[in-house]
């Protein structure tokens, strides 16, 4: 059952990716990511066919990894400081946005940016 909604939530991304190539509003980067992640824990054959795949292998590059992280932190933070100066009228609630856009951002920069990372970009 578990297998099933990996393999199904992973084709919908790849399918949300594949949209994305065609509309600029959509990023196909981190729905291509998603779909190899979903793919890799429930059916090795497609995780290959996505990795290794004539499209979609431009995607899983140490530089689209980066830019999937870029366009993530700009997402974030336009929906947090939207949050903090039209939404959220308590002083505590404001910190604590900030503060968790703070930790997100300390984190994305790990994990996208760092020296050592080969979550993403490990040869296949």
């Amino acid at each position: 059952m578990i297998r099933l909604l990996l393999i199904s939530g992973g084709t919908i991304s790849l399918v949300l990716g594949f949209i994305g190539i065609f509309l600029p509003v959509l990023p196909t980067t981190p729905f291509v990511l998603l779909s190899a992640g979903l793919f890799l824990r429930s059916s090795p054959a497609l995780y290959s066919k996505v990795v290794t795949g004539r499209i979609t292998a431009k995607y899983m590059t140490r530089e689209s990894g980066r830019r999937a992280g870029f366009s993530a932190l700009i997402i974030m933070w336009s929906m947090i400081l939207l949050t903090v100066f039209f939404a959220a009228d308590k002083p505590w609630i404001k910190i604590l946005l900030l503060a968790a856009g703070i930790t997100g951002t300390a984190f994305k920069l790990w994990y996208f940016f760092g020296k050592n990372n080969k979550q993403i970009t490990e040869k296949h």
